[in-house]
């Protein structure tokens, strides 16, 4: 049996009434508002750097050069990244595309992007909500206890009803609750900006300090072949000379010895060259084939650098500026969480229209609406909320702690690379007097011997201790450049005082992740210039 429709019109409220309730209604949050304004104050006010560091913020390096040794900030202009200063055009290359295609970066980038996604989730909660709805239903009845004279079962309906309509909410930041939250997203968006920027600082000196291995790796592999033709030219005198019964079979073994063992230290070096560029391409995301080749000798040592203070690099270097906003995080976090004990106020409405029949969907006498607000105080939970707030300052005093541990660690870095250089500067000075001491001595000891002035054991000792100043000057060199790279990172980057993770915008990060989420994105490890 079909049950008649029946048009479900609310005229039977007073107007007059309705609007009396609805003025009260409307009315309520105004009330709510003003004591918001004298809310609780859920701040903790963070500690001067000199507290968080306690007090091991100097005003200079204890390890810095000489007066006039190395010029101040402002002193001396560095143009572009720190890599071009030295004036390598192969080395710029390769950094680039380590900067494009590295996918340490890219992961970091799309981070970068997850972190704004969230901060966008924390924003749409301080937002309306606006929800659409449809629904269509048939239902059937049996009415027990109101048989049918003549039939033969009970008493049945089929209804049908149609619904559409629309529906809204909204969660009024009373406290500031849904506002930390937000904060604390952005704080993390900065931070994962400022990830961003160090890795990329660091793969651009991973980059580097390589380039600078293989090219050692190069000129050791060259020291080693050529060590091997000079040991067999001597062995080869050597035996000339023990053929002809000038000398002895102990010189001809030991000559020998000599040449088997440089040709097993340039296999060596060989290893180390091949080594050495598989890590480079690998940086760069290439197949790491070994074929990357340098060939050409170190540049000119870029000048001086200006080092600074101390508190230069905690604007400056990304990981501390990463350390700083995650304390704003936990700041912000631990706020939210203390703000969460107070009432929450939220307001909803919806309409639509429902019918048992679908025409009657566009007549208007069939429309129905609700309007409603809802106060909601936490009483007893149990302890969760006082737990939140223990985790969240706990999590916030571990951020400072954190903080602090990666700022001497910084400093323990700038005062290294500080002192290695200057250290280094001087050891090439002694290597290179060895180097030539020992290159006239091999000269003066293989002299005397075709003369049969001295023994092979003095020629074998000359051309060794001349094998090993030479390497150990290549190897120095290479580590006086390697520590001018370390004393870069160190120092945060280029020699400026402003931060090389600078200001995020986090609404612009969030335009990427919109044209991501449409296709209209890219892996790539670059964010939007206006960053």
């Amino acid at each position: 049996m079909q049950v008649p429709r029946q048009p479900t019109r609310s005229r039977g409220a007073s107007t007059s009434a309705s609007a009396l309730g609805l003025a009260l209604f409307l009315g309520a949050p105004v009330l709510f508002f003003s004591a918001g304004c004298v809310g609780p104050n859920a701040d903790e006010d963070r500690p001067e750097v000199q507290e968080i560091l306690r007090g091991e913020l100097r005003d200079s390096w204890e390890s810095e050069a000489a007066p006039g040794e190395y010029p101040t900030a402002g002193e001396q202009e560095y143009g572009g990244p720190f890599w071009t200063t030295f004036e390598d055009s192969v080395l710029n290359d390769l950094v680039v595309e380590a900067l494009q295609h590295n996918h340490d970066l890219i992961a970091s980038a799309q981070r970068l992007r997850g972190a704004a996604a969230r901060s966008q989730v924390a924003r749409s909660a301080r937002l309306p909500q606006l929800d659409a709805n449809a629904q269509y239903a048939r239902t059937k009845n049996i009415f027990v206890g109101l048989p049918i004279p003549g039939s033969t079962g009970p008493l049945s309906a089929l209804f049908n009803q149609w619904n559409v309509g629309l529906g809204a909410s909204w969660e009024l930041d009373l406290w500031g609750k849904l506002s930390a939250s937000v904060d604390a997203a952005d704080a993390e968006v900065a931070a994962s900006f400022a990830d961003l920027q160090g890795a990329r600082l660091s793969i651009a000196a991973q980059v580097t300090n390589s380039w600078f291995a293989l090219r050692e790796a190069a000129q050791q592999l060259e020291l080693a072949e050529r060590t091997t033709k000079t040991y067999e030219d001597s062995a080869q005198v050597v035996r000339d000379r023990f053929e002809a019964g000038l000398s002895g079979a102990l010189d001809l073994r030991l000559a020998e010895a000599n040449v088997s063992t440089s040709a097993a230290s340039a296999v060596a070096a060989r290893r180390s060259y091949r080594v050495a560029s598989r890590q480079i391409e690998t940086l760069l995301g290439r197949f790491p084939g070994a074929e990357l080749e340098s060939v050409e000798d170190f540049g000119p040592m870029p000048p001086a650098v200006p080092a600074g203070v101390p508190a230069d690099v905690l604007a400056r270097r990304p990981d501390l500026v990463a350390a700083e906003h995650r304390m704003t995080a936990a700041e912000s976090q631990a706020r939210a969480v203390r703000l969460d004990r107070w009432p929450a106020l939220a307001l909803t409405t919806s309409g639509g229209r429902t019918s048992n029949m679908f025409d009657d969907l566009l007549d208007g006498d069939f429309t129905i609406w609700s309007i409603a607000g809802s106060l909601t105080a936490p009483l007893f939970d149990g302890g969760r909320r006082r737990a939140r707030i223990d985790e969240a300052l706990a999590e916030m005093r571990a951020a400072r702690a954190q903080f602090a541990a990666l700022a001497l660690n910084a400093f323990f870095e700038v005062e290294n690379a500080l002192d290695a250089e200057r250290l280094l500067r001087e050891r090439l000075g002694f290597l290179s007097s060895a180097v030539e001491s020992a290159t006239e001595a091999t000269s003066l000891s293989d002299e005397q011997y075709k003369e049969g002035l001295v023994s092979i054991e003095l020629v074998l000792e000359s051309q060794r201790r001349q094998l090993v100043a030479e390497s150990a000057y290549l190897a120095a060199r290479r580590e006086l450049y390697q520590a001018r790279v370390d004393l870069h990172v160190a120092l945060g980057g280029d020699f400026m005082v402003e931060s090389e993770a600078g200001e995020v915008d986090v609404e612009a990060v969030g335009e990427n992740v919109r044209r991501d989420a449409e296709g209209e994105g890219d892996a790539s490890t670059e964010v939007d210039s206006s960053l």
